[in-house]
């Protein structure tokens, strides 16, 4: 095994616990979102959406990742590349808006 595998072992690991844990930690915020209108409930909600995108985009970067180190990102047509990009950053941009409003209107 050389460093590149090392690497590419670590970033799996951490990737796919990072992704766990937000979708745990996204759950644990749905919890708490049942008094529906109070501000708890309107953050905890907003937290459990901004947790989903996380999930979205840490999920993504191990795809790529995974597929450059084995050599298959370059058979993926250009155009599934970027709708997979286009589907990280939105996740993350549309959760990051709404979490932002959400703090303002509390």
């Amino acid at each position: 095994m050389n460093a590149t595998d090392t690497v590419t072992i670590l970033i799996l690991i951490l990737g796919v616990a990072t992704v766990a844990l937000s979708l745990y930690a996204s759950y644990t915020f749905a919890q708490h979102t049942t008094g529906v209108g109070s501000g708890k409930s309107r953050l905890s909600h907003a937290l459990m959406w901004q947790l989903y995108g996380e999930a979205v985009i840490g999920a993504g970067t191990v795809i790529f990742s995974l597929a450059s180190h084995y050599g298959v990102l370059s058979s993926w047509p250009l155009d599934l590349q970027s709708m997979l990009r286009l589907v990280m950053f939105t996740a993350t941009a549309v959760t990051t808006v709404h979490l932002v409003k959400t703090i303002k209107s509390l």
